[in-house]
């Protein structure tokens, strides 16, 4: 009898050991991001320290800079010797006290004069007048003692600070090797130099101390030679600076607070301690807000930077040294690139294991089912029902080729298809393909089913009604109690819309959201294709820049949708004119990119870029107003003008900067020696940017004439940059940039308040109410606050709103006629006068014209200088004063040179004239003895 029942142990889970698919899928992917990792990780070490070396290279720009500033501290203190001649030591104080206040590296500035041993004891006795116990001393070890026998001294006379340096009068400078080296270094340069690190016993401290001299010479001296320069000089100034403070000064707080920066500037070639004149280092500080604990798991990258520079003739070095970002910051790109590359891997792998789990799974299934149907029919249905039931679309085929005949439909195949069981039953196994067959999936699927293999592939299929859809196909071969294979189960898993969804983000990465045209990457893959085909057949490809002229207009008037709009309309137009084997792209805001491959014609190309501008420039309707759209274009050619996307990209822009200097509306090819006049014009708009600071802008006027009277009623005020190393530079080379750069707005202000002070101060001088004109660009005339920035400027300066005038350009006030309107009858509520610039040069519509509440009409030069020779200007010019009478407005004609221009001007009754016939711009001092003289003349 039994006791008891032995229930069996239920067994652990089997483990199911890895298919070999998903162990080749896990170790390729390990593969490739081992070999992603390494690329990304140099590429993040490159950048590292390219931008160290930019960042060094910066502070030592500002370092170079901030010496040079210091260095002409002490030549303005020579110009005042220069200029007024012999001072006394209040005079010199004086001058200098806000150099120290500005400047509080200098130490101090000196004065001294060379006596020869002839003249010592005289001279000392003189000095002790003003300063008791006067000797001419020198340094000996520790302390100052009286100069020995020498044929010539060079004491020190005038000090400042005088109070902290007065045991310093009488110090001669040439009793120490080094200044006396620097002096007549100088003397014989006639430039500033220094001494290297110079320990003085009179030093109050330790820091390094160095010296500039400046030689002074007799102004009635020849000074070509340097024999010549010895005779004529008697004297120098000196500017004693704590080296330290100077170059703490010039490098800034930004530098000298960079995290584990290190910094050395000797006064020689480095590593002479003797001449160190600076040193600093800073520790090593947290980033993003987060203390950096890599540095010593995975090392840390150091860099150094050395660059010498000249300082007043001595070679100074300055040495930067740092460590690049600890591994976790600088290398984050290469980190992720790791950690998702594993984690995709392992998720590759698991996709693989889980299809080969899947496959394996529905082979035993259908085996199973297939046993079991011969021992009961319910097992038979109850599978049946199983596979009716599935989500997905599951066919049964025939193992027979080469059709692989349908054999059974579940319903989820004719929910999904549309296709009915008795419609697809005998059909080929790939009926859904239509005529794609040759498709690559549907030929990887015929191939696994020939030798009865499992696979699974990506498969377009196509619906009863047409509509495409894309299914993920398994295929799994049945065997029956271990024959040969029987029968497929053929799984369809639809997904569309995953497919939808890279697309979608394909797309996003390609194209340019707001025009649906190519963007900046897919631009890149382009070009570097079209020259991967140029070189193999010889051929050149043409890369067009181009860039929406005064853009920036439309964004700040009527806003940035219809921005947006605009851009929309240029790039449709861009790709309707361009050929089907172009590639038009937005690089980014109103800039565009053509490329032309396979051009060998260089004037097709041009000729291409010519009517893709001529389309662009067709008017574009944006609320209600009509705009006339141009552009700059810039063309670089492969392989003359580089070999690579980066390098023509910039090159075309640098050729598209070089139309729009030539006037803009043009297109321009690139010319190696635009590369100049890029350079030149980032120097010009880094100086410019300080232009107003330094005061280098200043203002000629030139004269207006009453035609009848031949008395001078007015004065155009006109611009001009005394550049410290250019010299004058005319408005027309820096203008325009100014407006690029937005500092137009800041120009156009300084202009207008000092043409009233200056206008209000001839007033109050006796000579006249003069009307001052003003020139007011496309810009300033869009300003928002341009009628209160003309009333602060007259109220500042007391000039009354009848003797202002304000020149606007032809061109400006068409681009928008009804804000125009607006906005010159704002300016003439306050009683200002307007009269409109180069009148005929632009496309004025009378209709719009009298509407305008102008007082002036003035006739463009290029009309004016041909009267005596061209009828038709001539005809032009009388036509014009003609009109401007008839609407009851005065007439100034610009650019009179000669009595006959004159003459012809005042027998049509011409109001007014101006020009190099009575007098050229000049500086305001000129300008007022100018006035000064014509007031003598009609006494």
């Amino acid at each position: 009898m039994r006791l008891f029942k032995v229930t069996p142990m239920s067994q652990p889970p089997r483990v199911r050991k890895p298919s070999p698919a998903a162990l080749v899928t896990l170790l390729l992917g390990l593969v490739l991001t081992t070999l992603l990792f390494g690329l990304t990780y140099e590429l993040e070490t490159d950048k590292a320290s390219l931008d160290f070396r930019r960042r060094a290279e910066n502070y030592i720009n500002d370092l170079q800079r901030g010496v040079e500033d210091a260095v002409a501290s002490l030549q303005a203190v020579n110009q005042l010797f220069a200029s007024v001649g012999e001072v006394d030591q209040e005079e010199f104080e004086t001058f200098t006290e806000p150099l120290l206040a500005r400047q509080p590296y200098i130490r101090a500035f000196t004065y001294h004069r060379f006596i020869s041993s002839r003249e010592r004891r005289m001279f000392e006795a003189s000095m002790r007048r003003i300063h008791p116990g006067f000797q001419i001393r020198e340094s000996e070890k520790t302390e100052a003692v009286p100069a020995g026998n020498r044929e010539q001294y060079l004491p020190a006379i005038f000090i400042a600070p005088k109070a902290d340096n007065q045991s310093r009068i009488g110090s001669d400078a040439l009793s120490n090797p080094q200044r006396a080296a620097a002096a007549w270094r100088a003397i014989d340069r006639g430039a500033p130099s220094a001494t290297g690190i110079v320990q003085t016993i009179l030093s109050a401290t330790n820091m390094p101390t160095f010296f500039v001299v400046m030689p002074l010479y007799r102004s009635d001296m020849p000074l070509t030679t340097m024999d010549e320069r010895r005779k004529a000089v008697f004297g120098v100034t000196q500017a004693v600076f704590n080296a330290h403070d100077l170059v703490a000064r010039g490098l800034g707080h930004q530098a000298l607070s960079t995290s584990g920066l290190e910094v050395s500037v000797h006064a020689a070639a480095a590593g002479e301690a003797q001449q160190l004149a600076f040193h600093h280092k800073t520790g090593q500080t947290n980033v993003d807000g987060r203390w950096l604990s890599d540095s010593a798991l995975f090392g840390e990258q150091t860099l150094t930077v050395s660059e010498s520079f000249d300082v007043g003739g001595t070679i100074w070095t300055i040495l930067v040294s740092g460590g690049a970002a600890p591994f976790t910051y600088s290398h984050r790109a290469s980190l992720l690139v790791l950690i998702f590359g594993l984690l995709l891997s392992v998720a590759s792998a698991l996709n693989r294991q889980s299809a080969a789990s899947r496959a394996q799974h529905i082979e035993k299934l259908v085996e199973q089912r297939t046993v079991e149907l011969s021992r009961t029919s319910r097992d038979l249905e109850l599978r049946k029902r199983a596979i009716e039931a599935s989500a997905n679309a599951i066919m049964i085929t025939s193992a027979q080729g080469p059709d692989f005949a349908i054999e059974y439909v579940n319903p989820a195949f004719t929910r999904i298809t549309g296709y009915q069981a008795n419609e697809v039953m005998g059909k080929s196994f790939d009926f859904l393909c239509g005529t794609d067959r040759d498709q690559a999936g549907a030929l990887e699927l015929r191939a696994a089913l020939s030798p009865g293999t499992e696979s699974n592939a990506i498969v377009r299929h196509y619906r009863k009604d047409g509509t495409q859809f894309w299914n993920h196909v398994y295929v799994a071969p049945v065997t029956l109690a271990g024959r040969a294979v029987t029968h497929f189960v053929v799984t369809q898993y639809d997904i569309t819309e995953t497919r939808r969804y890279q697309a979608e983000l394909e797309f996003q990465a390609n194209y340019d959201l707001l025009t649906g045209i190519a963007n900046r990457n897919l631009l890149r893959d382009r070009v570097t294709q079209a020259l991967t085909m140029a070189a193999r057949h010889e051929e050149r490809v043409f890369i067009a820049f181009m860039d929406i002229d005064r853009f920036k207009f439309i964004n700040d008037s009527l806003g940035h949708r219809a921005g947006d709009l605009f851009l929309k309309t240029i790039a449709q137009r861009l790709k309707r004119a361009a050929r089907d084997t172009d590639t038009v792209a937005r690089y980014g805001g109103d800039e565009f990119v053509l490329v032309l491959p396979e051009a060998d014609d260089i004037a097709e190309s041009a000729r291409v870029v010519q009517r893709v501008m001529q389309a662009l420039s067709r008017p574009v309707p944006i609320n209600g107003k009509d705009f006339f759209p141009t552009c700059s274009a810039g063309i670089a050619v492969y392989p003359t003008d580089g070999h690579d996307f980066e390098t023509l990209i910039t090159h075309a822009d640098i050729a598209m900067y070089s139309a729009k200097e030539k006037g803009r509306n043009n297109f321009q090819f690139y010319a190696p020696t635009m590369n100049e006049r890029a350079a030149k014009r980032l120097q010009l708009e880094g100086d410019l940017r300080r232009a107003l600071e330094r005061r280098e802008l200043v203002l000629h006027y030139q004269p207006q004439i009453d035609v009848s009277t031949s008395r001078i009623v007015g004065a155009e005020a006109l611009i001009r940059w005394q550049h410290p190393e250019l010299g004058l530079i005319s408005p027309a080379e820096f203008i325009s940039l100014a407006e690029e750069t937005g500092l137009i707005g800041a120009i156009g202000d300084w202009v207008l308040r000092t043409s009233c002070a200056q206008a209000r101060h001839w007033e109050l001088a006796g000579l006249g109410k003069l009307r001052i004109a003003i020139n007011l660009s496309a810009r300033q005339f869009n300003q928002p606050n341009l009628v209160r920035m003309v009333q602060s400027a007259l109220a500042d300066s007391g000039l009354q709103a009848s003797d202002l005038e304000l020149e606007i350009t032809e061109s400006t006030v068409m681009v928008d006629v009804q804000h125009a309107i607006r906005t010159l009858h704002e300016l003439k509520s306050i009683d200002v006068n307007l009269s409109i610039d180069d009148f005929g040069t632009g496309f004025s519509s009378l209709s719009y014209l009298k509407q305008f509440p102008i007082d002036v009409l003035k006739i463009d030069q290029s009309f004016v200088h041909d009267l005596a020779t061209d009828p038709d200007n001539a005809m032009i010019v009388m036509s014009v004063i003609s009109l401007a009478h008839n609407l009851r407005l005065q007439v100034i004609a610009e650019g009179v040179e000669t009595a006959e221009q004159l003459s012809y001007l005042r027998e049509h009754k011409c109001d007014q004239v101006q020009g190099y016939l009575f007098s050229k711009p000049l500086p305001a001092d000129k300008f007022e003895r100018f006035l000064k003289q014509e007031l003598g003349t009609e006494a």
